[in-house]
């Protein structure tokens, strides 16, 4: 779970081609969901690391399949918004975001899969994403599209934007 994977504290114990992308993000985004992926969870708690060591806007991507059909296209939430739709795991993160000096904002999205990743990246104007190496539980989608969590994080982003990679033992490798 994410509580037992040790984020990074500074710039310094990042590889320096992440640290590098870390210093230069204004906006992070980073997919979550209901609780229900450790991998997921990991990616969570890194971001808001990685966001406080930028000073940078955190995204949080809600992937839960619950929003898939009930959102329009894209949905920027507040705080308030969240709290009245009961996502509670969206509000924890942006708790927890806020509780390290991070500014967060949710997202969902109507569709699944990587056009969601692309087009909140896009949307935010992100500079950074980071993403599971891979997913303890990939969904049905996932499975038959192939391929890793991680590269198929890298085809969604848009052009010029990094993607980092939280492994399983919270590792991270710039991968794009």
């Amino acid at each position: 779970m994410a509580s037992e994977t040790s984020v990074p504290a500074s710039l310094d114990q990042l590889d320096p081609a992440v640290a590098k992308a870390v210093q230069a993000a204004s906006v992070i985004v980073v997919p979550v969901d209901d609780g229900g992926d450790d991998a997921l969870a990991r990616a969570r708690a890194t971001a808001i690391a990685l966001a406080a060591l930028a000073g940078a806007k955190l995204v949080l991507l809600d992937r839960s399949d619950t929003t898939y059909a009930d959102t329009p296209r894209i949905n920027e939430l507040s705080r308030d918004e969240v709290a009245r739709i009961d996502r509670p795991y969206l509000l924890s993160g942006l708790d927890e975001a806020a509780q390290s000096g991070v500014t967060a904002t949710a997202f969902q999205h109507s569709l699944p899969g990587d056009e969601a990743l692309t087009d909140a990246a896009k949307e935010v104007g992100a500079d950074l994403v980071v993403v599971p190496g891979s997913l303890d539980s990939p969904g049905l989608f996932a499975r038959l599209k192939g391929g890793s969590a991680s590269d198929r994080a890298v085809d969604a982003a848009p052009a010029g934007t990094s993607v980092v990679a939280v492994d399983e033992h919270g590792g991270l490798s710039l991968i794009s």
